[in-house]
């Protein structure tokens, strides 16, 4: 996923072109061996249903899934949206309830770093994760400069 300014006034963070079509590609491959699966289940030698079930469901995610963050700076907005065929989400913040960005780590097992919205009341609300430190920050920073509302790294030193 990377950050990418569209205009003056428009910003989105999004999975990059390319991985998106690799993705639906080898989903796609899940999806249809779940579904042949599924209709071969009659023989004896059929995978069990949990597994049809499994290649089902990470193919249908895969392929129909997605996640964007718009930033638009005329409406004074930013939106987040998730969708898996029909939309799961769907928020927009004014600007002025924001009172910046924060970068910190996952409270998980795995060393994932989280780009924060920070509400005026306090409230984080997720904006991107990534596996990498440095890309972290850099959405936190490009975010921040973007919408011109200040960015704190809580990040641990190396």
């Amino acid at each position: 996923m990377y950050f990418q300014k569209l205009s003056n006034d428009e910003a989105v963070y999004r999975v990059t072109g390319i991985a998106k079509v690799l993705l639906r590609l080898l989903s796609l491959v899940f999806l249809l061996v779940g579904i042949a699966s599924v209709l071969g289940s009659g023989s004896a030698r059929s995978l069990p249903i949990w597994v049809s079930g499994l290649f089902c469901w990470l193919g249908w995610i895969g392929v129909f899934g997605g996640y964007i963050c718009r930033i638009n700076l005329s409406s004074q907005t930013i939106q987040l949206k998730a969708s898996n065929l029909y939309t799961i989400f769907d928020r927009v913040y004014r600007l002025a309830d924001i009172k910046g960005f924060r970068t910190m780590t996952a409270q998980a097992s795995t060393q994932t770093y989280r780009v924060y919205m920070v509400l005026n009341n306090g409230t984080h609300v997720a904006v991107a994760n990534h596996k990498e430190r440095g890309i972290a920050l850099n959405v936190c920073k490009n975010m921040a400069e973007f919408t011109g509302k200040p960015y704190e790294n809580n990040l641990p030193e190396l």
